[in-house]
């Protein structure tokens, strides 16, 4: 009885370590993806927008080819659902009725769905696990060691935690991860990666 009285704590205590040491984010082996390189992927998941105390959540599909963004959102975030187009400069917004929208015009109703506004030009660079190049995006200015236990960085104001990737195609991709500013938050988990070689 005594020694299960001693053995306890000890299995206690290794529960204990074994809890802390999942603190830090998982990281798998691989390259750290190069933007020039990887150009051609797609990404599913989930996705969680909120702002000003107010947010929603819903599915998406990225599909990326070289500086032509698709983006799929549908769920109560997208209110019904809608598309993204944009290659780095023109926007298109087109509603689950099919209604588009340009440029300033999709950059307004896009902003007033989400309630924020969401740094389209950043986050392809940013779902990679990897900072927006200069000359990217507006204001895309130096980046920063983000502080804390998942590793990330900080850029344009954004705080970008990678929580979790895992390896594809010899790159090491995110599975989770966040970028929060002043009153904004954005979470994606994917679910699956496709790389084009």
């Amino acid at each position: 009885m005594r020694n299960a009285r001693c053995r306890l704590p000890a299995v206690l205590l290794l529960a204990t370590v074994a809890g802390c040491a999942n603190l830090r984010a998982p990281q798998t082996a691989g390259n750290v993806p190069d933007p020039a390189v990887v150009t051609e992927w797609t990404a599913k998941g989930r996705i969680g927008f909120s702002a000003q105390g107010e947010g929603g959540s819903g599915s998406f599909v990225w599909r990326q080819v070289a500086s032509r963004t698709e983006l799929e959102l549908r769920g109560p975030l997208g209110a019904g659902g809608f598309d993204l187009t944009t290659d780095g400069s023109q926007l298109q917004l087109r509603d689950a009725s099919g209604n588009a929208l340009d440029d300033e015009a999709a950059r307004a109703e896009l902003e007033r769905r989400l309630g924020g506004t969401l740094p389209l030009a950043q986050l392809r660079y940013w779902i990679l696990g990897v900072p927006a190049p200069p000359g990217s995006a507006p204001g895309d200015g130096p980046v920063q060691a983000a502080t804390g236990a998942a590793p990330g960085f900080v850029q344009d104001g954004w705080v970008v935690t990678l929580d979790q990737s895992r390896a594809v195609g010899g790159w090491r991709l995110p599975v989770r991860l966040s970028a929060t500013t002043s009153g904004v938050r954005i979470r994606l988990v994917i679910d699956d990666w496709q790389v084009q070689p």
